[in-house]
């Protein structure tokens, strides 16, 4: 019974070492698969970074654009009251200036007749 049991006790130490190694083979090729998770992983976290550098400056690019078409939209805007202000001074200016033609015109006609009026009173 001793040698069974001795025969027991070897078998289950040489099936603990057994699973030791291959628990230990096993660790290694999984420390080989996270060395190669991590050797991909940081050059794909760099260019992770890039992109992100790049997305921030876009976003920068774009609220320039953006503060630069509210800035020309307010000086359309005030292009915009400016011309129609002018054209507002050009048809008043053309209404004086027919008022004017009308004066013009009747100014000379009594021209006129005051000098027919003075013609006849010359001897």
């Amino acid at each position: 019974m001793a040698s069974r049991t001795q025969g027991l006790a070897q078998q289950m130490i040489e099936e603990l070492q057994n699973g030791s190694q291959k628990t230990v083979a096993l660790m290694h090729e999984r420390q080989r698969h996270s060395d190669h998770s991590m050797h991909v992983a940081k050059p794909a976290g760099v260019r992770l970074g890039r992109v992100t550098e790049h997305i921030v400056d876009i976003d920068s690019q774009n609220q320039s654009v953006a503060t630069a078409t509210e800035e020309q939209s307010s000086v359309a805007e005030t292009l915009n009251k400016d011309i129609s202000k002018i054209n507002l001074f050009n048809q008043q200016s053309v209404d004086n200036l027919q008022t004017t033609l009308v004066a013009c015109v009747a100014l000379e006609a009594e021209a006129g007749r005051l000098q027919r009026l003075v013609n006849g009173f010359r001897i």
